[in-house]
């Protein structure tokens, strides 16, 4: 039954004789010209089809199109079809006769064929052979066929590979997001070894600060912030989970184990503490906890914002797109968003009033044995006490609980027994309802207007899902994402990590690989690298060794002439990219130039210095509590992220502000930038102490030591231009009375505001 519309139909139990020509006469150019132009595969209004037989059956977004009522066809109900005109009566006997017979069509119109289903990016990649070039031995690996085919056919060469210097500084900034020490630098110079610059790679994926490095990507992804969001946005405990994805990375925990335990690690057998807390991905959803609130209403919020975040971290696809209507480009109806949705929608949350002070909702308590043991004696006391409290309301009639003295005071002994609770970790994690929620397509998107049920499942343009035996769960969408089968995580994983190293992905919309995004600029390396990928065991650290090592990424980032008049964006790669650095980058790379750094691992977030009333914008103002000794210079990945207030050496450098998922930082260039790097607290600290490094560690002259400085911020010596200018300011700070340490202060100052300071080469 179409609910308010035209059909109202009952296919017989004995099916007739199918009669196609009957269809194809009579049938078919009524739908035509009264229902096709709204209710086809094309455009399904209202997620209604009436194209072919699968999709009638189906029915939209109200509810099934087969009813329960005999009688065929009628044209009533209050949103009567087709609008504005009546079917004759000897049109309502054909559609009733048609319906009556089983509605017999051609075999072409049995099974729907959703348009846009042919699409590039919906194929399963196969890996191609590498091709053949001119210029064989300019290749480190297959990689580099594939780029110099495409330059080679363009009349382009590629450029000559960058300095040993920039090469280390390079690969520092990119695999660890640390530049090299002078230590470092001059051990690598003096490294003649044919393979050198591999070792120094090798060195580079096993230190534990590539977890951070690529940790803080992954972070962004998963949209973690160490607050709530919203108006009142206070903290939540969920850095055990940020330790998680450090932890894993280093590891190399096999990429697609590594998704499965994030989307579902509740749901394996027996899951361990590390596999609960990586559930923590979908935890870092923005949570509103105002007094007033509908909670059924941001639970949806939620649960959409999960949907959303699938679909772009894993498929590259803009499934927001069909929260209220069907996709207008890509093959995604709104019953399919909501068939996603119906996976993320059974998950325990503070839904009701009653929740609030569950502190185990959504919580997972970490510690020690005795600090476990003591947490859980608390909450049995706890529990005791609101058990004691309920019993005695249930003695009290009616209005009378609110003034009781009884209950006033027994309310008063639960809340401070709450405030004794014992000092635990706690980590936010999801766990599944005992009993799955209903789910509906929401019509609109309006989460009150009710439409048909649906029960988890995935865009029919895809793979389906392998068999369940029962009911699909978020373990079984975990798993398909990661199928072999899946052709789009494996090749929008693969291009969010070239895009990293080349400032471009292979395809440029890496959110959006759907029929709006952009086609590949290199369609057969996309399908090699993530075969590839797939093939190395879903190894992260082998991909990127795979694309460090590569002559492709070895390359100058000089501008070329020839190259800029056929390739002005670069998309053949005849050259590196310069791109500046992220914002945490900026800022560990003074910490490394200053010797400040802390390099320990994991860890609750930090407070460094924060400009005077950066956090009054808050609705609830929060002290910001500087933090002292090594916890003031741990790396930027660790300041405590406020998602209403952001420390502003973040937010300035293009920090994603965590309120939904980020796949692609954008680049600013500001003058607010240049005043942070001059004047931030933070930043002067670290001119000082570079200023103090160049003082100690040099000779005693004034161009020895500012050579030291050039090494420490910049990894190469200066030129002869550069020393004559920077001496003049040395002596110009001098002669207006500055003491030593004060003038290499300012000269300190200006290594760490230069454009080739914050930029990767």
């Amino acid at each position: 039954m179409l609910r308010g519309a035209l059909l109202w139909v009952v296919p017989l139990i004995g099916l007739a004789q199918q009669d196609v020509f009957f269809f194809e006469k009579n049938v078919a150019p009524i739908l035509r010209v009264n229902c096709h132009v709204c209710h086809s595969e094309k455009n399904l209004t209202s997620g209604l089809s009436l194209e072919t037989k699968e999709s009638i059956l189906r029915g939209g977004n109200r509810g099934p199109a087969a009813g329960l009522i005999p009688g065929a066809v009628k044209q009533t109900g209050p949103l009567k079809m087709p609008p504005g005109r009546k079917l004759s009566d000897e049109q309502i006997a054909i559609l009733e006769q048609w319906v009556n017979a089983g509605m017999p069509m051609p075999a072409a119109l049995i099974k729907s064929k959703r348009p846009g289903a042919d699409h590039w990016a919906f194929q399963p990649p196969k890996r191609p052979n590498a091709p053949s070039v001119r210029n064989a031995a300019w290749a480190k690996n297959p990689i580099d066929l594939f780029i110099l085919q495409r330059l080679e056919k363009a009349g382009l060469n590629p450029s000559p590979e960058a300095d040993k210097a920039t090469l280390l500084r390079r690969a520092g900034l990119d695999v660890i997001g640390l530049p090299p020490t002078p230590a470092e630098l001059a051990e690598f110079l003096s490294d003649s070894r044919p393979d050198a610059y591999e070792r120094a790679v090798d060195r580079l994926l096993a230190s534990p600060q590539y977890g951070e490095r690529w940790g803080r990507l992954w972070l962004d992804l998963a949209r973690y912030a160490d607050s709530d969001g919203y108006t009142i946005d206070a903290p939540r405990e969920i850095w055990k989970y940020r330790d998680w994805v450090l932890d894993a990375i280093n590891k190399d925990l096999p990429f697609d184990q590594f998704v499965i335990e994030q989307m579902a690690g509740d749901l394996l057998p027996n899951p361990a503490i590390e596999q609960l807390t990586a559930t923590g991905f979908h935890r870092n959803t923005p949570s509103n906890y105002e007094g007033g609130i509908d909670f059924e209403q941001y639970r949806v919020e939620a649960v959409a914002d999960r949907v959303i975040t699938t679909g772009a971290v894993f498929l590259g696809l803009t499934l927001g797109c069909a929260r209220c209507h069907d996709h207008k480009y890509d093959p995604v109806t709104q019953r399919e968003f909501y068939q996603f949705f119906a996976f993320l929608n059974n998950v325990d949350e503070v839904d009701k009033e009653a929740h609030r002070k569950d502190f185990n909702k959504p919580f997972l308590p970490l510690g020690t044995a005795d600090e476990l043991k003591r947490y859980h004696a608390w909450e049995a006391q706890l529990q005791a006490l609101e058990n004691e409290l309920n019993q005695y309301k249930d003695s009290i009639p009616g209005m009378g609980q609110i003034q009781d003295p009884g209950v006033i005071e027994r309310d008063k002994h639960i809340d401070a027994h709450r405030r004794r609770m014992p000092k635990i970790t706690r980590t936010l994690i999801m766990r599944e309802l005992p009993e799955p929620r209903q789910s509906y397509i929401h019509l609109g998107g309006d989460f009150t207007r009710k439409g048909a049920v649906v029960v988890p499942g995935v865009p029919a343009a895809l793979p389906p899902l392998p068999g369940t035996g029962g009911r699909p769960t978020r373990l079984d969408l975990a798993r398909w994402l990661v199928d072999r089968g899946n052709p789009l995580t494996a090749r929008v994983t693969v291009n969010r990590l070239w895009q990293k190293y080349f400032g471009k992905g292979i395809v440029d919309t890496e959110n959006d690989f759907g029929i709006q995004g952009e086609k590949p600029s290199h369609p057969e390396l996309l399908d090699w690298l993530a075969v590839e990928f797939m093939e190395r065991g879903w190894s992260q650290k082998a991909l990127h060794r795979l694309i460090v090592t590569s002559a492709a990424y070895r390359q100058s980032s000089k501008l070329q002439p020839d190259a800029k008049a056929v390739d002005p964006e670069n998309r053949l790669l005849a050259r590196q990219s310069r791109l500046r650095l992220d914002a945490e980058l900026v800022r560990d790379a003074a910490l490394v130039a200053s010797g400040l750094i802390s390099l320990k691992v994991g860890g609750p977030s930090v407070y460094p210095p924060l400009p005077p009333g950066a956090n009054s914008v808050t609705q609830v103002k929060r002290e910001w509590n500087t933090s002292q000794g090594p916890d003031r210079y741990r790396r930027g990945l660790y300041t405590f992220f406020q998602r209403s207030a952001a420390h502003p050496a973040l937010i300035l450098f293009d920090a994603p502000d965590a309120t939904v998922t980020c796949t692609r930082r954008i680049r600013s260039n500001s003058p607010l930038q240049a005043l942070t790097l001059l004047n931030d607290e933070a930043y002067f600290e670290f001119a000082q102490a570079l200023a103090g490094k160049m003082l100690k560690e040099a000779a005693q002259n004034d161009p020895a030591r500012l050579g030291h400085g050039f090494l420490l911020a910049l990894s190469r010596p200066p030129t002869q231009r550069e020393q004559a200018r920077l001496l003049k300011l040395l002596s110009a700070q001098r002669d207006a009375g500055k003491d030593d340490k004060s003038a290499w202060t300012a000269l300190s100052r200006v290594l760490l505001n230069l454009d080739e300071f914050m930029t990767r080469e």
